[in-house]
């Protein structure tokens, strides 16, 4: 089999960040890639896993989490009183919010998420990706992140539109997806401790097409490899002001 490109793109990026986990591919598809398991699996689990080299997938049928079924498009919370004691235990269970009026503020600010019923969600290690990725997950900590978010604005200026603050797999998944944005996640507080998340990791999610840019950028741009330089005409600048105390 020839290697992809993304395959390239993964060892680079994670020899560049020196990141602890892989960079991890996910795909939304509608024919499954792997026979249907037995095992029920958690989504915030799987980015984890799928980032120490596992290859899962996520769909209606062995999706763990009732609120990521929701959240992920498996299935649409009509019946009210089942909304009603999602949304209690959101607020009073959980205790994320102050009250069912905060977190409705939020479900009104996050983007509508499309019918996912029949579909599957590939989570793999970027390196093994059999094909082209939707989105790519960086695990990462804050350094990395702020490599990445510098790298991705390198070339045209542009500052992601980011939301943070709801449930890690709609905003670590979905809303890149919908939006074509950037993201960054730092996780909702309830999946890092159900899955015992390391306390300075976070989620950046890029959409594939921007990772190409990404690559391109590296050895021009200082969160890559280029190293900073200071003109001849600011470091003349930069020593008058140290010797005259009215620049």
């Amino acid at each position: 089999m020839n290697k992809k490109e993304w395959q390239d793109y993964s060892l680079i990026l994670k020899d560049l960040l020196n990141l602890e986990f892989r960079p991890v591919a996910v795909s939304c598809r509608k024919e499954p890639l792997l026979r249907s398991p037995d095992k029920k699996v958690r989504i915030c689990r799987a980015i984890l896993d799928a980032g120490k080299g596992e290859i899962l997938q996520v769909a209606k049928e062995n999706n763990a989490c009732f609120g990521a079924g929701w959240h992920l498009g498996f299935y649409r919370m009509k019946d009210p009183k089942i909304r009603d004691m999602v949304r209690k235990f959101v607020v009073e269970g959980e205790k994320l919010f102050s009250s069912y009026e905060a977190l409705d503020k939020l479900i009104e600010q996050m983007e509508e998420v499309p019918d996912n019923s029949d579909s599957y969600f590939i989570l793999s290690p970027l390196e093994k990706a059999e094909f082209k990725p939707d989105i790519v997950i960086f695990i990462c900590n804050a350094e990395g992140a702020c490599r990445l978010l510098t790298l991705a604005i390198f070339p045209d200026g542009l500052m992601p539109k980011i939301k943070i603050g709801g449930p890690t797999c709609r905003l670590s998944i979905i809303y890149p997806l919908v939006s074509g944005e950037l993201n960054l996640s730092f996780y909702d507080y309830t999946s890092r401790k159900t899955c015992n998340v390391e306390k300075d990791k976070l989620l950046i999610s890029i959409p594939y097409k921007k990772i190409p840019q990404i690559i391109q950028s590296i050895d021009r741009c200082s969160a890559g490899r280029a190293k900073i330089e200071f003109p001849q005409e600011f470091r003349e600048f930069l020593q008058k002001r140290l010797t005259t105390s009215n620049v």
